[in-house]
């Protein structure tokens, strides 16, 4: 606000010039206002909320500002403790503006104290100044300086031993001792459970060849299709060649007669009769008789004893009668090859076992990566297509067949047979180590003997482990340890394979060097365990 005239009372002679301070000004804004007054008296308004004149460096800058510009300067303010700290800065203070005008003169002196308005809950109390302190002693001085030093050397004893404490860290790299062990397990595979079943006990050591555990199966299958042939094995003996003779026709007619040539006469057998056939045409006289010459009809037809060519077939018959005076020739007796029963199952045999091959080779492209097929899961589930090249009897050399098939197998899941020999090496170790590699072999298919599943597979394992230690406890065993103290009761309290590393951060001089321990919080210390390596056993 801009400055206010006031008018004089009268018991005054010079009215003073009355200011309104706002509670945003301060000490620029101040002098700027001084400056405009013209009078020699001015009178300052002080609202409860201005942050300025609330100290004693703010009341001093005003009275040398009110000294340089040659005036007179009174402070009004509802605050008894404002105006009580101007008084002791040599600033005259009154509570209203009357009361300034009123006054002969202006001094700093005591004033009558006015009730401070309560502070509003929702404002904080704003402290304008310390009240002034009397004398001490000067034995309760030096007992205040002698507290407030002991007050900085326990900060100091406490910041020191804080950074000690949490300050330096710590690397323990601990190599624990370690063996070999071994299990040889069975394991059955049963395509009918759904979950992998662990034994245990005796039997995941493989100490006893009982099976340790079943694993499940998936089926898999597809259609294979060969064709193979074999040499037949049987023989038969058999005429080879045409027979060949002469026969004696008797004419029964009263007149010449001609036989033609191709006429068939054959033997009396019902059963299977030899039948020949005439080369050349003969003339018969009237009951007369003539010869001509034969030739079996089949090329197998055996030779004939004299006499046994004594039937004519067609009309011929029944005008002349026919005998053979002398055993016919020229067929001879010879063994040939047959097929028989027994070539049949030796080839479907044969084929059955070649198929089985191409069907574990085939069925690999439907398998998962982790699974393996034993070549003794193979199951044929039906014969779509069965075709033989020769009938049993026929004469043959050799005889094919052609054969499909429809072919499954029990896909079995590596890491689920691995798991069961796994677990054993585990149950073998106990609770005190830990494996820390391991390999696996598995082995040839057999029967089951107990009964669980289809077949067994046995599976070797080898593995490394090593002595299990804790971080935490070697971290709190050694704490606060010299660093070769440490190390002599890492190497007497754990099974250890080296020297333990330990390193500590900051390295310390030499000069120093009772500073080289393990940290006291065992959250400082790093305790690194690395298990030595075994070249017996690969990691699995």
């Amino acid at each position: 606000m801009s400055a206010v005239q006031m008018p004089s009372p009268t018991t005054v002679s010079e009215s003073p010039t009355v200011i309104e301070l706002q509670p945003h000004d301060d000490r620029v804004s101040l002098r700027y206002r001084l400056n405009a007054v013209v009078d020699g008296r001015v009178v300052l308004v002080l609202p409860w909320e201005l942050d300025f004149l609330s100290r004693v460096l703010d009341f001093d800058l005003l009275r040398r500002e009110a000294g340089r510009q040659r005036k007179e300067v009174a402070v009004v303010s509802a605050d008894p403790e404002r105006r009580q700290l101007a008084r002791e800065c040599g600033v005259p203070a009154f509570s209203t503006v009357e009361a300034a005008h009123t006054a002969s003169r202006w001094k700093a002196r005591g004033d009558q104290r006015i009730e401070a308005p309560p502070t509003p809950w929702w404002e904080p109390e704003v402290v304008l100044h310390r009240e002034r302190e009397r004398p001490r002693p000067a034995w309760l001085r030096w007992m205040g300086t002698g507290a407030r030093l002991g007050v900085f050397g326990l900060v100091v004893l406490v910041l020191a031993a804080t950074a000690y404490a949490i300050g330096p860290r710590a690397e323990v790299t601990l190599v624990p001792a370690g063996a070999t062990v071994a299990v040889n397990v069975q394991v059955a595979v049963n395509p009918e459970i759904e979950s992998t079943q662990y034994f245990g006990g005796e039997a995941a050591t493989g100490e006893t060849g009982a099976v340790a555990g079943i694993v499940p199966t998936r089926r898999v299958g597809l259609e294979v299709e060969r064709t193979a042939e074999v040499e037949t094995t049987g023989t038969q003996t058999v005429v080879v060649g045409r027979a060949t003779g002469e026969v004696l026709f008797i004419n029964l007619l009263p007149q010449d007669y001609v036989v033609p040539a191709g006429t068939i006469v054959r033997t009396s057998s019902a059963s299977y009769p030899i039948r020949f056939r005439t080369t050349a045409d003969v003339v018969l006289e009237a009951n007369g008789q003539g010869t001509a010459s034969i030739t079996a009809l089949d090329e197998r037809t055996g030779n004939v004893g004299a006499l046994q060519v004594n039937r004519v077939e067609g009309v011929v018959g029944s005008a002349v009668r026919v005998i053979n005076p002398r055993p016919t020739k020229g067929a001879e007796p010879k063994d040939i090859q047959v097929v028989t029963q027994g070539d049949y199952d030796r080839v479907r045999e044969q084929l059955t076992q070649e198929l089985l091959n191409d069907a574990h080779y085939e069925l690999h492209s439907l398998l998962e990566p982790y699974e393996f097929l034993p070549r003794e899961s193979l199951r044929v589930e039906s014969v779509p297509k069965k075709a033989f090249s020769h009938f049993v009897g026929e004469e043959s050399e050799t005889v094919s067949l052609n054969l499909r098939l429809l072919i499954s197998g029990q896909a079995v899941d590596t890491a689920d047979v691995r798991g069961i020999a796994y677990r054993g090496l585990v149950e073998k170790l106990g609770p005190d180590h830990q494996l820390i590699e391991a390999d696996f072999d598995i082995g040839a298919v057999s029967e089951d003997q107990d009964g669980l599943g289809w077949f067994t597979v046995p599976v070797s394992g080898l593995g490394y482990a090593a002595a299990a230690l804790d971080p935490d406890e070697v971290a709190r065993s050694i704490r606060g340890r010299p660093v070769s103290e440490a190390q002599m009761a890492l190497m007497a309290g754990y099974p250890l394979a080296e020297t333990p590393q330990i390193t500590i951060w900051p390295k310390w001089p030499d000069v120093l060097g009772w500073l080289r321990r393990v940290p006291l919080l065992p959250i400082r210390t790093e305790v690194r365990v690395v298990p030595q390596a075994s070249s017996g056993a690969a990691g699995s």
